[in-house]
């Protein structure tokens, strides 16, 4: 049995060893952690979501190799878990993705305006969550590459293939929905051709 002062990199290489007690006594001091989060992104399911974050993290504990901290990939789990949620909840995405729109807009233009970001709401929570978390970070949440990429415990280039991958498919999303010409033309001029690219870092994107 652990101490309570037992180091997390002790407890992480004894739990990727095999020993689940050791993985127990790390979960158990970030479920707090995890209870917070969720607490003020969401007014119900707090308990499941941090279940299933804790699930999700005992599934992959093989594939954390170090690059961030625990912490930052167990918080790159939760903000998935998040995300998945809401796909079953297009109300409530509806109301975390909510664009602001100027003031100088007139109703109609405002309903307009409205039936778009619906279609494209609706578009988005069909990806997949690792493109959905990608995009909302990076255009709604307006975090950098390298930000997303600590946050998420993976590289810089495998943020931008995320990025451009999910623009690509958000798209085609849209692209398949049928919408009237003027309405489809609208909603990927509008959101999708004005989302700004990454700017280039130096040195080779990584796979």
């Amino acid at each position: 049995m652990y101490s309570a002062e037992t180091g997390e990199t002790r407890l992480i290489e004894h739990w990727r060893s095999g020993d689940r007690l050791a993985g127990d006594q790390l979960l158990r001091r970030y479920k707090p952690v995890l209870q917070s989060f969720f607490s003020r992104k969401v007014t119900r399911n707090v308990d499941d979501l941090v279940q299933r974050t804790l699930l999700a993290c005992v599934q992959s504990i093989d594939r954390f190799e170090g690059k961030s901290s625990f912490k930052a990939y167990l918080l790159g789990i939760a903000h998935n878990q998040f995300l998945m949620s809401l796909r079953k909840d297009a109300g409530a995405v509806r109301e975390a993705e909510g664009l602001s729109t100027r003031p100088e807009d007139t109703p109609s233009q405002l309903l307009a305006i409205k039936q778009e970001q619906r279609i494209l709401v609706g578009a988005l929570i069909q990806l997949s969550p690792e493109f959905l978390t990608v995009l909302k970070l990076f255009y709604w949440d307006d975090r950098s590459v390298e930000d997303i990429a600590e946050h998420l415990g993976v590289r810089p280039g495998t943020v931008k293939s995320r990025l451009a991958r999910g623009r690509a498919a958000l798209k085609q999303r849209i692209l398949g929905m049928n919408l009237p010409p003027r309405v489809e033309h609208e909603v990927l001029g509008t959101f999708v051709a004005s989302m700004p690219w990454p700017k280039p870092e130096p040195g080779p994107a990584a796979p």
